[in-house]
């Protein structure tokens, strides 16, 4: 009697040790706070260091859909940029200043020999995506001010 006890015992210890299975990643899980929202749609941006500016670059790869709102958010909705604050903004660079839109904000060219657009937004301002839907990786960079406080002040956006 004693033996099955302890074989009832290792069977539950046994079964105790065994992996769970893991949800879909989340922030915690994958340690990034930068999401893409598309529509109602939302996802996860990756992260590298940039190649070109040795800053944390974030990434993803996915369908654009024409005439789609786009954009980025905190893992507790807080939109990036900054919508609320002043001198805050969006650089556009390459094909990201012809496939996306900046609603309700004020928007200058760059350099002609630069290739940027940079729009200044308020609590209004929206980004619509105009471009052929299709995959596209989306880059983002995001910019604090120059004192060193973190407040999403600026994104820098480019397109594969």
């Amino acid at each position: 009697m004693a033996k099955a006890a302890t074989k009832s015992t290792t069977a539950k210890k046994a079964s105790a040790a065994k992996p769970k299975k893991t949800a879909v990643p989340t922030v915690a899980d994958t340690g990034e706070d930068l999401f893409l929202v598309i529509g109602r749609e939302k996802h996860q941006f990756s992260s590298q260091i940039s190649p070109f500016y040795a800053v944390k670059e974030y990434f993803w790869r996915g369908v654009l859909t024409n005439g789609l709102d786009i954009k980025f958010v905190h893992a507790n909705n807080r939109e990036v940029p900054a919508h609320q604050d002043r001198n805050c903004g969006y650089t556009l660079i390459g094909k990201a200043k012809s496939m996306i839109k900046a609603n309700k904000a004020l928007t200058t060219p760059g350099e002609p020999s630069d290739d940027q657009e940079y729009v200044y937004i308020n609590e209004h301002s929206t980004l619509t995506y105009v471009g052929e839907t299709g995959e596209h990786t989306v880059y983002v960079r995001v910019y604090d001010n120059i004192s060193g406080t973190e407040n999403d002040r600026w994104a820098v956006i480019y397109l594969d």
